[in-house]
């Protein structure tokens, strides 16, 4: 059962029966007061029929001049009474036994007063009345009941009184309620159901939204208007979209850098493992190799190799440091810088750069060797970058609160294009070029994820033919 339905239903049901709670409970009210009056009424006739029968009494021991009647007078007396004052016709009179002495229109209502014990209930000790209502074959009775005492004995006096016309009442009302009731239910149906359609309009909208968003349309957006309930609604789902929209454009960005990683990955290894294939199988196949040959196939095979090596353990460092907690503990800044010096003399003899190196006493929190590994990749990629003869520098200092480390060559430098892309993996602005010189495009990147471990943030200001400087910026917090 959809939404509208159950709010349609049960609105219509709670209003239906409060309705008809009060309607009933004005119509038993109506009623209830109805026979108060009628009782009232009935008892002030039953005390007159009581007067006249004591008064016949009176006079009747006058009329004959007697001090005492017997109870074969006071039946004739009640009999008088009953039948020939005309003014109660349907009354009884009853002896201290229950027996009836004198009865006028009650032969029906008789047999109900004795069957529901109306007589019994009458208390001879006191001087009140006892009321009941009777449905009989004529309409509905209200009995009134009394005691009387005359002559020493002890006599009920029961009344009845014809109330037919408040029930017969009572029952058009019902009716007229009833029909009311059908008519209101129709009506307050119509307005109910248009009201909740109205109302619910915007849920409508919502869940069309909704699907539209679930198909992968993300950047759809809901108007936020209506009641402030489904405002805050649409604002929240804009705001779900939104993360969605976020979450599937980074997704993908990590499944196309994936796929580009291992495009590239696997190219980058082709290339080693060929040429180590090739020359591996020149020396299997053919017979005669001089040395000055062989010398040249096993260089090649070796450089290659070499390249193969730092091609999968820069791959290896950077997949093992995603989601990597390192641990920090404080390090002197000037004490990895000259560590990572003597580390680079071979390459520095190699490739005929010198380094120059001036650094202020800093003590940092890092990883010490994570944090050598990110100096000697940037300054490997300078002295490669740097014509022979030429001076990489690298200076440290604190500016501004945070630590900084400028390392600067005067090579080739870079278009504003290639640093963009130059912390990508696999990324070589020259490929023929790194390749001779042994990388794989993948220093930058370990170093990004090495700065990014040591909240360090790494930028490169490079002009074409100019040089580059690489800025590592160590935040103050990290300094000790």
């Amino acid at each position: 059962m959809k939404l509208w339905q159950k709010i349609f239903l049960s609105s219509l049901f709670l209003i239906i029966a409060a309705v008809n709670i009060i309607s009933v409970t004005l119509l038993n009210n109506s009623h209830r007061l109805l026979l108060e009056r009628e009782q009232t009424h009935a008892i002030y006739e039953h005390e007159f029929y009581e007067a006249s029968f004591s008064n016949a009494v009176v006079y009747a021991k006058l009329a004959n001049e007697k001090i005492a009647l017997t109870p074969n007078d006071i039946r004739h007396i009640a009999t008088d009474v009953v039948e020939g004052s005309g003014r109660m016709r349907d009354s009884a009179v009853f002896d201290s036994s229950g027996t009836v002495i004198a009865v006028n229109g009650m032969q029906e209502l008789l047999s109900k007063l004795t069957q529901s014990g109306f007589i019994e209930n009458i208390d001879q000790s006191k001087d009140n009345y006892y009321v009941s209502v009777y449905n009989t074959s004529n309409g509905y009775k209200m009995a009134v009941g009394s005691a009387i005492t005359t002559e020493g004995m002890s006599y009920s006096v029961v009344t009845a009184m014809d109330i037919s016309e408040i029930y017969a009442m009572k029952k058009k009302q019902t009716d007229f309620v009833r029909k009311v009731s059908v008519i209101s239910a129709g009506a307050i149906s119509f307005v109910l159901l248009i009201t909740v359609l109205l109302m619910l309009s915007p849920l409508s909208r919502l869940n069309v939204y909704t699907k539209t968003i679930a198909d992968g349309n993300y950047r759809i957006r809901i108007r936020e208007h209506g009641s402030q309930e489904f405002r805050e609604l649409a604002k929240n789902m804009n705001v779900m979209a939104d993360s969605i929209q976020t979450n599937a454009t980074r997704l993908e960005k990590i499944a196309e850098d994936r796929q580009t990683f291992i495009a590239n990955l696997s190219h980058e290894m082709k290339t080693p493992l060929t040429s180590i294939l090739g020359f591996a199988d020149i020396l299997r196949i053919k017979k005669h190799v001089d040395d000055n040959e062989r010398i040249e196939y096993a260089g090649v095979i070796v450089e290659e190799t070499k390249r193969l090596r730092s091609l999968s353990g820069k791959l290896m460092g950077i997949v093992a440091m995603n989601g990597t907690e390192i641990e920090k503990r404080p390090v002197s800044l000037q004490s990895m810088i000259s560590e990572t010096k003597t580390a680079l003399v071979p390459l520095l003899a190699k490739n005929d750069v010198r380094l120059e190196c001036m650094s202020q006493d800093i003590t940092i929190s890092a990883d010490e060797e994570l944090f050598k590994s990110l100096l000697y990749n940037i300054i490997e990629n300078a002295v490669k970058a740097s014509p022979k003869g030429e001076t990489v520098e690298l200076n440290a200092a604190m500016y501004e609160g945070d630590a900084v480390i400028a390392i600067t060559d005067h090579g080739i430098g870079m278009t504003p294009e290639v640093v963009k892309k130059a912390f990508e993996p696999f990324f070589m602005a020259d490929k023929s070029r790194s390749r001779k010189a042994g990388g794989a495009g993948l220093g930058l990147a370990l170093c990004q994820k090495i700065a990014n471990l040591h909240s360090a943030k790494v930028e490169i200001d490079s002009h074409p033919n100019e040089g580059t400087t690489v800025f590592i910026t160590i935040p103050g917090e990290e300094c000790l």
